[in-house]
Order: C-alpha cells, then structure tokens, then sequence
C-alpha cells in the first residue's frame, strides 16, 4: 500500500516555510489591488484564512506518532490546521470589533503577521544542526524488539517529571488476585462519573462505582441556582436512549426539554438521581479516602474500612477540589473574612452583610443576585471593561429544531468555544501553553441571558478593577483597588466571595496517595494525558475538569460527558485486552 511520509524532504521544508509566511502578505496584496467582489481576490482569501495560519500553527503541535505514514495522518493534520485557522481568524477579528474598528485590511494584516512568526520562528526542542533525532515519547516499538520501559524522564516538551523522594521506579504491575483481576474502579457519581460507568457498563470490565450522587451539586452549589447552560446540552451521556434530560422531564411532568426554561439546580440533581438509579444502580454510596498505587494495581481505602484493589481507577471527582481563591484573599480566608463561592449554599447568612464579589461571569453575577434577594448588599468587582450577558435563544418554532445541537454548550453566539468544543482530539495537539491560555480565555466571562433581568442596576458594579491587597481588620476587610488608569480606590466590606472558578492544581487531590501525586507527570499543576484520558501512570486515568488542560474547554460542561466516556472506555477496553 503506498502511504505518505510524516515530513517532506529537508530541501523542500525552508521553501514551504517561506511561502508560508508570505501568503499572508499576498493575500492583503490581493486584498488590496484586486476588485471588491473579484473572484481572484475572494479565492486568495478564502484560501489564506482556511488554510495558511492553521498550518503555520501546526509547526508547534505535538505529532501523533501512530499515525506517522498514510492518509488518516494526511486528513487529521488537515482537519487541525482549519480548526486553527479559524481560531486564530477569531482571535484576530475580536479585538478590532469590540473596538468597533473592524476592516478587513487590518484583520489579514494581523493574520499575515502571526502566520510569518509561526512559520519562520524556532519552535521549541527544535533539533540543532548535528543533533541526533530522537523518536516520540510514545511511538511504537520496531517489531521483533521489546519496547523499553517507561521513565519519567520522557516527557511533553514543557512538561516536568516529578518523582516522590526515595520512591523506586514503578514495577510492572502483576494481575492481582483472580477476584480483583480486571476491575476497573469509577470515583465520583457526578455527571462525568455516572457517563463513563454507564459508558463502561458494556466493556468486559469488573465495574465498581464509589460516590455520593451529584455530591458537589448538591452540597456547593447555592439555593436557588439556575444552570448557565441549555437543556440540550445539560444531558448526561449515556450509549443508551431515553434518559435525557427531556425524557425526565417528561417521566416527571415538567416542561419539556426543548423550551427555553432555565434548568433550576434543585431539578437538575433530581435529574442526576434519577439518570443514576435506572443506568447506574450499582453505584456504592460510600466515600474513597485514600488512593495509593499497590502491586497489581490501586488500592482504595473507603470509609467503611474496606480496602479493595482495582486494577484501574478512573477519578471523576468534580470540579470542587481545584477552587481557586486569589493569593491576595488567603489572610482573609484564614480568618474567615473571604470565600470561594464553592463553599455555600445558604446565602441567608449574608444577609444584611456588605459582600464584595470578585468576578465577571456566571458565577459571580448569580451570585450577587441570589445575595440582593436574599436582602445583603453585594458590590461586583471585575477586571473586564464591562460585564456582559449571552444573547437570548432565538424564537419562533422554525428554530427550536436548531436548539437541539447548539453552536456551544452555552448556546450560539460563541465561535471560539464551539471550534475548540468540536476538537477535543485536535486541541491535545496543541502547544500545551497555547492550551492553557485557551482554557483560561474561552469562553468569555458572562452572564446568561435569563439573569440580565434581576441583575441589571440592582447592586454596584465596579468594572475595570484589579484587585491589589485585601487588609483584614476589626471584622472587616479593606479591598485595596485600582482601576483601568491606574488610580487606587479603596472599599471596606463586611466580606468577599471569590467567584474566580477553578484551576486544576494535582497537588491539592488529597485524594491520591503523595507518592502517587508526586510522580505524576504534570504540566501547570495539570496531569499529562494520553487521547485515553490515561495518566503517566498506567491505569490511572482523569476525567471532567482535571482533564479539560488536555481536552479543551468543552470539558469543563456536562456537554463533555460524551465525548470523555467514550474516549475512556475504548482506552480502558483497550488496555484489558493487552
């Protein structure tokens, strides 16, 4: 069978580098020179912004190596240079119309500029002349030899091995009693735990499945609550029909899935028992202490004393571990002046009390409005120019069709998240800071359509401001601030909720054994995963928030619960067969 190779021939990769670069710079030409509606000049265009940035980009992915040679190879770099030259289109285009000085000229000048950096510049690791060429991390053995075992010195570039002082290299895992032989254990009965154990329901795996269900929904998230996301796209994936969200509603008789009715929390966990008691009834409501590696696999030490070995261990334990508090609030916290906002639910303990919420999207607009009718004075302080809600859902019969599979999981109007949404593969491919910063930017802080309504002139919002020091003090907090010019402004509160969301931190998974958690191979704090959500220890794999640094934003919704199940399960069905 005649296949492609991986890399064109040395004589050919400087040349390409170079057209490259200059087809952004011809485009403006065309731009510029041909006529308006020119077939020539729309062609040119069209050509540079589907094509030219994404490939320039593709210089500093990280290869597949099993696909090395042959089409699919061919088809997925393809696919990710698009992908990338839509986001990169995105990103160029956002700032000039927020700004309202959107021309064309000046976006494919933007473009023609990133894509001349990214084919010209040295990507990182680049092999100096001379250099012996190494293979990838995981490329697969030359047969008839024996592939060498895995240490932690092969890595992501810019990722860090961490191994636990004195810890021995990991041996070969033996079976483990015929009993334990094959188990695979599933940690957390949220969304993404109850999604990969009906998803694991099929594969020739002993299952078992540890958790309280939809725990963190019920217990940190606050009274009242509506979900930011669309019915649609709140279901729980599951390989089986008839257990959306729209058939619960219907069980119970309630308002069907396909209107434009937020999803109260209340309903939504009710929702989560429901889905757990019909796919997944042989969930064991019992808490994992302590997870540490043992031969033969994992050993998990439960509440109830009972210490029982898993051949994998699949850890879906939510977002609420990973909250992020700014280090400027840990003195407050420490006196019980500051908060995440993941540690309440019962806001009528504020009441009457000046709070100050830090925070410009869903999180922290909710919440200063569950806090206004709850009769406390809530002050928002946000570092973005202005807070914004989503665009309500279109209506009119002829597009409640369309509802159904929205352009992201927060509804239309958002590009970036949908193109990063529908490439959780792709987005693995990706530089892991570029990663980063997406997971960081997409999507934009903002309020749901539904909340602008209570929100809107209720309570003071200070935009624009940074937070610089919080001074603790008589019962109070005193918030240092400055704004957008620079000018210090000062606010004494009674006390301040961070609603500044989570950031997946391995090191704060108490969870997991330390000398486990320390040989972890991470990168900013998040775990280094295959395309089957496995760990750099094998067997060990993640899912949900911890997973999203490697998957993309998508993961951080119940949207994503399909596509991590499905990925998981084929990886875990996989390495039994092995």
């Amino acid at each position: 069978m005649t296949t492609l190779p991986l890399s064109l021939p040395p004589r050919w990769r400087w040349p390409l580098r170079i057209a490259l670069a200059l087809s952004g710079w011809l485009a403006l030409a065309a731009t510029l020179a041909l006529p308006g509606a020119g077939v020539w000049r729309t062609l040119v265009v069209c050509v540079f912004l589907l094509l030219c940035p994404g490939f320039a980009a593709t210089r500093w992915a990280r290869p597949t190596p099993w696909h090395e040679r042959g089409w699919p190879f061919v088809v997925e770099t393809a696919f990710l240079a698009v992908l990338l030259s839509l986001c990169l289109a995105v990103l160029a285009v956002e700032p000039f119309y927020l700004s309202e000085t959107f021309t064309t000229t000046r976006v494919i000048s933007t473009l023609a500029a990133m894509t001349s950096l990214l084919a010209l510049l040295p990507t990182p690791g680049s092999r100096r002349p001379g250099a012996r060429p190494t293979a990838p991390d995981d490329a697969p053995s030359p047969p008839g030899t024996r592939p060498a075992p895995a240490t932690d010195s092969q890595h992501e570039p810019g990722t860090t091995a961490r191994t636990a002082p004195g810890t021995p290299p990991p041996r070969p895992r033996s079976p483990g009693p015929p009993g334990d032989r094959g188990t695979v254990a599933v940690v957390g009965a949220g969304p993404y735990g109850l999604a990969t154990a009906c998803h694991l329901q099929a594969a020739p795996v002993r299952l078992r499945v540890f958790g309280q269900t939809m725990e963190s929904w019920r217990a940190h998230m606050p009274d009242g609550m509506l979900l930011q996301t669309g019915p649609a796209a709140s279901a729980i994936a599951t390989p089986r029909h008839g257990y959306a969200l729209a058939d619960f509603r219907a069980a119970r008789g309630l308002a069907g899935a396909d209107d434009n009715r937020p999803v109260p929390l209340a309903e939504y966990v009710d929702y989560g028992r429901w889905f757990q008691e019909h796919l997944v009834p042989e969930l064991e409501p019992c808490r994992v202490r302590r997870i540490r590696a043992a031969e033969g696999g994992f050993r998990l030490l439960l509440d109830s004393g009972e210490e029982p070995l898993a051949a994998s261990v699949v850890l879906a334990t939510g977002a609420v571990p990973y909250a992020y508090v700014p280090r400027a609030l840990r003195a407050c916290a420490e006196e019980g002046l500051a908060s995440h906002t993941s540690q309440h639910r019962d806001l009528r303990r504020f009441t009457g009390e000046r709070v100050a919420v830090l925070g410009a999207g869903q999180s922290a607009l909710e919440f200063a409005t569950l806090l206004y009718e709850a009769r406390a004075r809530p002050t928002v302080v946000a570092r973005t120019s202005a807070v914004v809600f989503d665009p309500p859902p279109p209506n009119g019969t002829g597009d409640r069709s369309r509802l159904r599979g929205p352009g992201s999981p927060l509804g239309r109007g958002r590009p970036l998240l949908g193109a990063v949404s529908r490439g959780g593969a792709a987005y693995r491919r990706l530089p892991a800071p570029l990663r980063m910063e997406l997971l960081r930017t997409v999507p934009r802080p903002s309020g749901a359509w539904w909340l602008k309504e209570r929100a809107a002139g209720r309570f003071p919002v200070l935009c624009g401001r940074t937070l610089v020091r919080a001074e603790p003090g008589y019962g109070v907090v005193r918030l240092r601030l400055l704004d957008e010019y620079g000018r210090p402004e000062d606010i004494v509160v009674d006390h301040v909720l961070a609603a500044t969301g989570y950031r997946v931190d391995i090191r704060r998974l108490d969870l997991l054994d330390p000398g486990l958690r320390q040989s972890l191979r991470v990168f900013a704090g998040a775990p280094v995963l295959t395309s089957g959500f496995e760990s750099s220890t094998p067997g060990l794999y993640f899912t949900g928030l911890a997973a999203a640094p490697s998957f993309g934003p998508l993961l951080r919704f119940v949207a994503g619960t399909g596509f991590a199940a499905r990925r998981l399960t084929a990886a875990v069905t996989a390495g039994k067969r092995r």
